[in-house]
């Protein structure tokens, strides 16, 4: 009886999880296409649309892959993924190279499209760190015991010099959860965080205009005047929403005033054309993947090292999710992170996509009755 009901409890929160997946996909769906509505023509607006489809194909190809993907050969692979990725970061930062959009280099051009490495930063550097957590069981040595580290604060400083503070914290983050999850020292949180501060101080002298941005944020707290133009525009359109919204595709601040409309604040457009009753809907929904999710992860915390890369890139996404709508409603200084599964961009589609299908991957019920009886094995 105790079997049956643990398993029934699973497969629930499985489809709860998923469901809400689904949904949020398509509530994004709708809204690349309402947000897009500011274009000057249909044509515009319906590219906006197909290649977001396209992301979403791509994207739920991989996601089905990596589900019944085996666990050993994802983490054998993770070192050559990490390899990889941090040489795609270098070359982002070459001229010529890497694409410069709005005086800061993340993207690399491949054909039509552009690829966004740091963000799957996100994904990759846990993956990583539970690779190199493995292996820490049988090589306790000095070098091995500092990659760990050195990783932790390379990947973030390569995304920060790009610039993008915002997601190098993001990525710090991860990282640090994955560490805190799988019972690291503190003594090594503490030498990690005394190491990243001169580096922290160095970005904000050369980079000046981000302690900028945040004095104004500050200043704006107490003055409506003193608000960032983008933070006005989201506020007013959410406010103009109501309870129940103008209804999908009759917003009129996308139309050119609010910055972003279908990536950064594409929370606001739900607002507007939803409501209040859409917002807390949505909110809802990440609540639903956030109980689902720990009830899944909960499951297999005898496997220290998949236990804690499954809560990390949960946490991550949750935490992106409320870091967007904390700066669309105006309680942090406005940075560009995107809302997971709502809005426009492949790179981050693909990657929260992966992100759920290795949660998934490592709570299913076959991969956690094999590792039950190892353990028991041995």
């Amino acid at each position: 009886m105790s079997v049956g009901r643990k398993q029934f409890e699973t497969s629930s929160s499985r489809d709860g999880l998923l469901l809400a997946i689904i949904t949020l996909l398509g509530l994004g769906l709708i809204m690349v296409f309402s947000a897009t509505g500011s274009s000057r023509s249909m044509q515009l607006q319906t590219g906006f649309l197909f290649r977001h489809l396209l992301f979403l194909v791509c994207a739920t190809l991989v996601f089905c892959t990596l589900l019944h993907f085996p666990r050993t050969r994802l983490l054998r692979a993770a070192p050559w993924l990490f390899a990889g990725l941090v040489l795609l970061l270098c070359l982002v930062l070459i001229p010529g190279v890497g694409s410069k959009i709005n005086g800061a280099r993340r993207w690399l051009r491949i054909g039509p499209f552009s690829l966004q490495p740091s963000e799957f930063m996100k994904v990759i550097l846990p993956l990583f760190l539970a690779w190199w957590s493995r292996r820490q069981v049988t090589q306790k040595t000095y070098t091995s015991q500092f990659l760990g580290m050195f990783a932790l604060i390379l990947t973030p400083l390569l995304i920060a010099i790009q610039p993008d503070l915002g997601t190098a914290l993001l990525v710090f983050g991860t990282g640090a959860c994955f560490l805190f999850l799988a019972g690291w020292p503190v003594r090594m949180f503490l030498l990690g965080g005394v190491s990243v501060l001169p580096a922290l101080g160095m970005l904000m002298i050369y980079r000046p205009y981000q302690m900028t941005r945040i004095q104004n944020y500050i200043d704006s707290l107490g003055s409506w005047e003193n608000a960032q133009y983008q933070i006005k525009q989201s506020l007013l359109t959410m406010s103009s929403g109501g309870l129940w919204g103008t209804g999908p595709g009759r917003g009129l601040q996308k139309m050119s005033f609010l910055p972003e409309s279908h990536t950064d604040f594409v929370f606001a457009v739900i607002g507007e054309e939803m409501g209040l009753v859409g917002m807390l809907s949505v909110i809802v929904l990440w609540g639903i993947v956030l109980f689902c999710g720990m009830r899944l992860v909960l499951r297999i915390q005898h496997d220290r090292e998949c236990f804690a890369l499954a809560g990390t890139l949960l946490i991550g996404i949750i935490f992106q999710a409320i870091v967007n709508t904390m700066v669309v409603t105006s309680l942090l200084p406005p940075k560009g992170i995107s809302h997971p599964l709502l809005s426009y961009g492949g790179s981050n589609l693909l990657t929260v996509l992966i992100a759920f299908a290795i949660i998934l991957n490592l709570t299913n019920d076959r991969s956690a009755r094999k590792r039950g009886r190892k353990e028991t094995i041995h």
